[in-house]
């Protein structure tokens, strides 16, 4: 897709998007509510026409196609399933008003079936089904017509916590075997982070960042992605000196440490970095006279989570900063609040940002 903008009277809710989806790839919009990302995807089903710009599929321009003449089936976020047809019928239902023949709706049902894993359920009413069984036959339904893009709004939104992190891993299942490209909406980054082979941040109509998971997590390009996917810290700092691909920054404590910078700027002068908080170490200062660790402060918050603890710290120029430690045995964390602490930083964990 290229240029699309989309406005609802004066009000404009996508920005002059352009995005190339692969084929064969699990690719995911992610944003907040009200970003655009639904908008987005219902123009690619054809619910929506968009203003400006133009999508193709294959090369072939799409944007003036109704929805059933595109090769693209829809999961919505409720299912949408006919609660008087059985599951066999509901899974059927595109087939037979595709026009096949009964003999081919037949099979393809019963691999649809085997595929969902719900082998034997067929002649079941779908009003008999959990929650999760009925979002496996809405998407056995939606693959069926064997769509060339399988669009996904949320679809897991209405699922308990541990059906819905069972679910993420049927539909990556579901996208490799198939072998069909899934585009999938969700404002929850965890869940983008787990099946995405690659992610567009979305925020306020416009794609902020594309990238595979580790690059939206370890090199976000702009604070709000930062701030937006998981915990991190912000810190002021200094450009130095720019040394290849990394720049030398200078912190408040005047130590100085390598950042890498998005490939589109070169960054100079007052320069915010990131820094998640699971690649900073709490140290005592005593332990460790020389070299100084970088930073240094005092504990006044220490949060158990179980698998790890968060050390709260504030840094001596003021400033807030997150250490994520995970917890290797049981017992005491070592620190208390009011502890001086030191913050010792992993190699090439410093991100500047564009903004």
């Amino acid at each position: 897709m290229h240029g699309i903008k989309k406005w609802f009277g004066n009000f404009q809710a996508v920005d002059d998007v352009s995005l190339e989806i692969r084929p064969n790839e699990f690719f995911t919009l992610l944003g907040p509510s009200g970003c655009g990302k639904t908008t987005l995807l219902r123009m690619i089903a054809g619910f929506e026409m968009p203003t400006e710009g133009s999508i193709r599929l294959d090369g072939t321009e799409i944007a003036s196609l109704l929805p059933n003449q595109r090769p693209v089936n829809t999961v919505f976020q409720n299912y949408a399933l006919f609660p008087h047809l059985t599951v066999a019928e509901n899974i059927g239902f595109g087939l037979k008003m595709l026009g096949k023949p009964k003999a081919e709706i037949a099979a393809t049902v019963a691999e649809m079936l085997k595929l969902v894993h719900l082998d034997g359920r067929g002649g079941n009413p779908v009003t008999q089904l959990s929650g999760g069984q009925q979002q496996r036959v809405a998407l056995a339904r939606a693959l069926a017509p064997r769509p060339k893009v399988l669009l996904l709004d949320e679809p897991l939104s209405a699922l308990d916590l541990k059906l819905r992190k069972s679910m993420q891993i049927e539909l990556k299942r579901l996208q490799a075997e198939t072998g069909i490209t899934f585009v999938f909406v969700t404002h929850d980054q965890e869940e983008a982070l787990t099946m995405s082979d690659r992610i567009a941040v979305m925020s306020q109509g416009k794609v902020r960042q594309v990238g595979e998971p580790w690059e939206i997590y370890d090199r976000p390009a702009e604070r709000f992605v930062a701030d937006f996917i998981g915990d991190t810290n912000f810190l002021d700092v200094d450009v130095v000196a720019i040394e290849g691909e990394r720049a030398r920054v200078r912190l408040a404590s005047g130590a100085e440490i390598l950042a890498t910078f998005p490939a589109d700027i070169r960054p100079e002068g007052r320069v915010t970095i990131v820094i998640r908080p699971e690649h900073a170490r709490a140290v005592s200062p005593s332990a460790r006279p020389s070299p100084a660790p970088p930073l240094s402060g005092a504990v006044h918050d220490v949060v158990y989570l179980g698998t790890d603890t968060h050390f709260h710290v504030r840094l001596a120029d003021g400033t807030n900063f997150m250490v994520r430690q995970q917890n290797a045995r049981s017992g005491p964390c070592g620190f208390a609040a009011g502890d001086p602490v030191g913050i010792e930083l992993s190699d090439d964990v410093a991100q500047i940002l564009r903004d």
